[in-house]
């Protein structure tokens, strides 16, 4: 009976309601209450980034953050309920900004995602306090002119299949949020198209001919939460994306030859090299995960999940 009261306070009373109710300390999560955590149930991702808790094996923090005024830094986790610790993240921060050093990995690949160099680390606090969208805490790339951004390890140089789910926000100006490049040339980016208001898929064919795929729109100049996944079947040379849900059309790209950048993966730009980054985003992000394998039958799953929790759509 607590459970559906917590519901519908949620849905009726909106995002302050719901930063009260979190706060109660019998307060539990759909996704944590019903059943198991979202990597559970979905184990073997390949790299799993969230502001959540996705795996009961995992012992480790959500991330680590800089305050703005000694620089700082200490790892936050998550509270009993499995949600990010914002407690221990506003005392450590106080009335000074927060930003993230390493959003670490929770899939047990260790390919945490850092930012060493301070301007360049995407903002978790602000001086209004903690960067949320639709209520909850997020990490924020803040783009027009920032150059914000986080590497972690290649995930595979030459894999078969990729699967990748992202929550967070769209933005009017086009954006790259999270960026794999096979060389000098795009092989796989997600954008934000402000021209046409559309959240598009990048791929680079084995001919090194650019492919653009528009999974879905957005409201221009509004701060909207959406769920984007895609699926990269390399062995059989095609694609399908998905936007809260909805599937856009199947697409068939020859990837044949191309193999991606050894170096290193992006999250907020794009990269040639692994030292060279451009388009940079401004966006929110709660979590981004991502398989190496196909999840085709559990992405209904998978997706429920993460907007169970979010309440995108």
């Amino acid at each position: 009976m607590r459970f559906t009261f917590v519901i519908l306070l949620f849905l009726s009373l909106g995002a302050d309601a719901q930063m009260i109710i979190k706060a109660h300390a019998n307060y539990r999560p759909y996704a944590v209450a019903a059943a198991n955590l979202l990597l559970d149930d979905y184990p073997n991702a390949a790299a799993a980034y969230s502001l959540r808790k996705l795996r009961t094996a995992y012992s480790g923090s959500a991330i680590r953050v800089r305050r703005s005024n000694d620089n700082t830094e200490q790892d936050i986790g998550f509270t009993a309920s499995g949600d990010l610790d914002t407690a221990s993240l506003k005392t450590f921060v106080g009335a000074n900004n927060g930003f993230v050093t390493t959003w670490y990995d929770q899939s047990g690949n260790a390919r945490n995602a850092t930012q060493s160099t301070a301007a360049n680390q995407p903002r978790i606090v602000g001086l209004s306090g903690i960067d949320r969208l639709n209520g909850e805490p997020s990490v924020f790339f803040l783009g027009s002119g920032n150059t914000n951004y986080l590497t972690h390890s290649v995930i595979a140089t030459s894999p078969t299949r990729l699967y990748i789910f992202s929550s967070l926000s769209s933005e009017t100006q086009a954006t790259v949020w999270w960026g794999h490049r096979s060389e000098s040339t795009r092989l796989i980016q997600f954008q934000h198209a402000a021209a046409s208001n559309s959240v598009v898929l990048n791929l680079r064919s084995s001919a090194n001919v650019l492919q653009t795929v528009s999974i879905g729109t957005f409201t221009a100049s509004t701060e909207s939460n959406f769920l984007a996944s895609a699926r990269f079947d390399v062995a059989n040379n095609t694609h399908i994306s998905y936007l809260n849900g909805a599937a856009s059309a199947t697409n068939t790209t020859n990837f044949s030859g191309q193999t991606f950048n050894s170096n290193i993966n992006s999250i907020g730009a794009v990269n040639a090299t692994g030292t060279s980054f451009s388009s940079f985003t401004r966006s929110k992000m709660h979590e981004l995960i991502i398989y190496t394998s196909d999840q085709s039958s559990n992405r209904s799953g998978i997706e429920t999940n993460i907007n169970s929790y979010y309440g995108i759509y």
